[in-house]
C-alpha cells in the first residue's frame, strides 16, 4: 500500500513537471508577442533594435526635455567632465565601429552600388562628425565641460545608430538592391541633394562657431554670419535638413531613427540655449533671431 501511495506520488509529480513545460513555454509565447513590438522584416534580431530605438528616441526626449545634455554651455557644472575634442570623439566612435562591423559582416545585397553608395555617405558623415569635427575644435583656456555621461551613456543611441544602418544597407532594405531601380526614384534623388546640400552647410556652420574663437577675447560671443543671422541654433537646423535627406535617401528605420533622435535632442537644446543667448548678452543680442528654423521659429 505504501509503494503504491508512493508511486501515485512520483506520478503525480511528473504530471505536474510536464505541465511546467508547456505552461513556460506559453509565457515566452507570450511575452513574444509584445517584443519586438515593431516587426518590419524577418530577422528578430533587426526588428529588436528598431523597437530598442523606438523606445530611444522616447527616453532621448524625455531626457533632454528635463535637462540639456552636459557639454558645451550646459557642461561647465558636470563633475566628471573631460575635454570636449575627446568627449566627442568618445560619443562618436561607437557609432562607426559598429556600422563597420555589422556592415561588413555582409548581406545579400552588402556589394550593390546604391547599398555601398548609402554605406560611403554614412562613413563619409562620421568621418567628419567622429574625427575632423573633434580635431578642429577650438576649446577656450583648457575648458573640460564634456560631461562623460553623455560621451558614454550617449553609446546607447549610437551603436543602434549604426547597427541599423549596417544591416538595412546590408540586407533588410531590398528596394535598395540592384535592379530594383532605387536610383531612379524621386525619395532618392532628392535625399541625395537634401542631405549633400545640408552636409556642406552643416561644416559652414560649424567653422563660424569656431571662427568665434579665432582671436583672443571672452568665451562666449554672438555667432554672426550664414543662418545665424535668423536663428539662435542655426547649425541644429542644418544638421536636421542634413538627418532628413539621409532619411529619405534610403526610406528606412534607420533614417527615421537618427532624424527622430536628432529632433528630440535638439529641439528643447534650442529652446533653452536661445533663452541663454538672451540672458547673457540681453539687448545686446539680436532681437529678431528665432530659436532653430530661420525666419520661422
Amino acid at each position: 500500500m505504501a509503494g503504491d501511495g508512493l508511486r501515485q506520488r512520483a506520478a503525480g509529480g511528473g504530471a505536474a513537471g510536464e505541465e511546467a513545460v508547456p505552461a513556460a513555454q506559453q509565457g515566452s509565447a507570450s511575452a513574444s508577442r509584445f517584443w519586438p513590438f515593431i516587426r518590419l522584416t524577418q530577422s528578430s534580431e533587426f526588428n529588436k533594435m528598431v523597437s530598442f530605438g523606438a523606445i530611444m528616441v522616447v527616453v532621448c526626449g524625455l531626457a533632454e526635455t528635463a535637462d540639456s545634455t552636459a557639454y558645451g554651455r550646459f557642461g561647465d557644472g558636470a563633475v566628471l567632465a573631460v575635454d570636449p575634442r575627446l568627449g566627442w570623439w568618445l560619443m562618436e566612435l561607437p557609432c562607426t565601429a559598429a556600422f563597420l562591423y555589422f556592415f561588413l559582416r555582409g548581406g545579400k545585397q552588402a556589394r550593390d552600388p546604391i547599398p555601398l553608395f548609402c554605406a560611403m555617405v554614412f562613413c563619409g558623415h562620421y568621418l567628419y562628425r567622429g574625427w575632423v569635427f573633434p580635431y578642429l575644435l577650438r576649446t577656450h583656456g583648457g575648458s573640460r565641460n564634456f560631461s562623460l555621461t553623455p560621451a558614454i551613456g550617449g553609446w546607447a543611441a549610437t551603436i543602434p545608430h549604426g547597427y541599423l544602418n549596417a544591416r538595412w544597407f546590408a540586407e533588410h532594405g531590398t528596394h535598395l538592391a540592384r535592379g530594383r531601380g532605387w536610383h531612379r526614384t524621386w525619395r532618392f534623388r532628392l535625399g541625395v541633394l537634401l542631405y549633400y546640400s545640408g552636409f556642406v552647410m552643416l561644416i559652414w556652420h560649424d567653422k563660424l562657431v569656431r571662427d568665434l574663437r579665432s582671436t583672443e577675447g571672452p568665451r562666449y560671443r554672438i555667432p554672426v554670419g550664414g543662418l545665424f543671422e535668423y536663428a539662435t541654433c542655426a547649425q541644429y537646423f542644418v544638421e536636421l535638413w542634413t538627418w532628413a535627406g539621409f532619411a529619405l535617401i534610403s526610406c528606412g528605420p534607420n533614417g527615421l531613427y537618427i532624424f527622430l533622435v536628432s529632433v528630440v535632442n535638439l529641439i528643447p537644446r534650442a529652446i533653452r540655449t536661445h533663452a541663454w543667448y538672451l540672458e547673457k548678452f540681453g539687448a545686446e543680442y539680436p532681437a529678431e533671431r528665432k530659436f532653430l528654423v530661420p525666419l520661422v521659429w
